[in-house]
C-alpha cells in the first residue's frame, strides 16, 4: 500500500509544521467557544437547539480550514520540484493523489473530532446532558463535509503548477461556495423564466442551491438532526423530487469528494513534471 505510505508521512508532515495544532485550535474555538457563546447570547436555550446552532459556523470555518491545508499538497510540491524525489521512490502519480487525500483528511479529522469533543464538554457543562445520537451523527456528516471540501482542494492542487496559481484557486473557490453561489439559482431563474422568483418554485431552483456543497451539508444538518424544522424544499411546487431527498444531498457530497480528485489525477498522471 504504497499510497499509506504517503498518506503517513504527509500527515507527520501536518505535524511537524504545526498546521495539526493551528486548525486544532480554530475548531476548537469555533465549536466549544463558540457553542459557549450561544449560550450566553440566548435566554433559556436547549441542548438540542445549540447543536442546530453548530452548523452554521462549521459550514463557515470548515471548507476554509480544509482549502488552506491541502491547497499546496500537490501544487507546492511541483514547484519545489520535491515532487520528482516523492515519485522517484516506488510510489505511482495515483499513490501520491490518494495518499495526499487521505493524510490532509486526517489532518481536518482530527482536528474536528478533538472540537466535537471540546464542544461535548461546553455541552455538558452548560446543559448537563448532551444529546449522544444528534451530536454524533452531526459530528460523522461534519467530518464527511470536511473530507469533501479536502477532496476539492486536492483535485485543484492536483490541476495547478505553481503556489501561486494554487492559492489562487482555494481563494476563489471559497467564495464562489461562500458568497457568489447563492446568486447562481437566481440568475438561472431569471434567465430562464424571465423574472425574479416569488412564491412557490420550481424543484430545480433548489438542486441548483444545494449542488453546492455548503448548502448541502446545512440542508442535511437541519433535516437529521431536527425533524420538525423546516427547510427551503417547503416552497417546492409540486412533489418533492427524489433529487431533492435526505440520501440524494449525501450523493452530492459524495461527489465533490470524489469527482474532483478523479479530475485532478486525469491532469496530473499526464503531465510533464520536467
Amino acid at each position: 500500500m504504497s499510497w499509506a505510505v504517503v498518506a503517513r508521512k504527509d500527515f507527520e508532515d501536518a505535524a511537524r509544521s504545526k498546521m495539526l495544532w493551528a486548525i486544532t485550535v480554530l475548531f476548537v474555538l469555533t465549536t466549544a467557544g463558540g457553542m459557549y457563546a450561544y449560550d450566553a447570547m440566548n435566554t433559556n436555550p436547549s441542548a438540542a437547539d445549540a447543536i442546530n446552532w453548530l452548523g452554521t459556523p462549521a459550514s463557515l470555518i470548515i471548507p476554509l480550514a480544509a482549502l488552506v491545508v491541502a491547497y499546496l499538497a500537490i501544487a507546492g510540491e511541483r514547484e519545489s520540484g520535491s515532487i520528482k524525489l516523492l515519485l522517484g521512490l516506488p510510489h505511482t502519480r495515483g499513490d501520491v493523489v490518494f495518499g495526499k487525500l487521505v493524510g490532509r483528511s486526517v489532518v481536518v479529522g482530527v482536528a474536528t473530532v478533538v472540537a466535537f469533543v471540546a464542544g461535548a464538554a461546553v455541552l455538558l457543562l452548560n446543559y448537563g446532558t448532551v444529546p449522544v445520537v444528534d451530536f454524533a451523527v452531526l459530528g460523522v456528516l461534519t467530518l464527511l463535509f470536511a473530507t469533501a471540501f479536502v477532496g476539492i482542494a486536492i483535485g485543484f492542487s492536483s490541476l495547478a503548477a505553481t503556489r501561486s496559481r494554487a492559492m489562487a484557486g482555494a481563494i476563489g473557490l471559497f467564495f464562489v461556495f461562500q458568497l457568489i453561489w447563492d446568486f447562481v439559482p437566481l440568475g438561472v431563474f431569471y434567465v430562464v423564466e424571465g423574472g425574479l422568483p416569488t412564491g412557490e418554485l420550481p424543484p430545480w431552483f433548489f438542486l441548483v442551491q444545494v449542488l453546492n456543497p455548503k448548502n448541502a451539508y446545512s440542508t442535511l444538518s437541519t433535516l437529521l438532526i431536527n425533524e420538525n424544522a423546516t427547510t427551503q424544499f417547503e416552497a417546492v411546487l409540486g412533489e418533492v423530487p427524489f433529487y431533492l431527498d435526505t440520501w440524494f444531498l449525501f450523493v452530492i457530497l459524495l461527489a465533490w469528494l470524489v469527482v474532483p480528485v478523479a479530475l485532478g489525477y486525469l491532469r496530473f498522471r499526464s503531465v510533464d513534471l520536467s
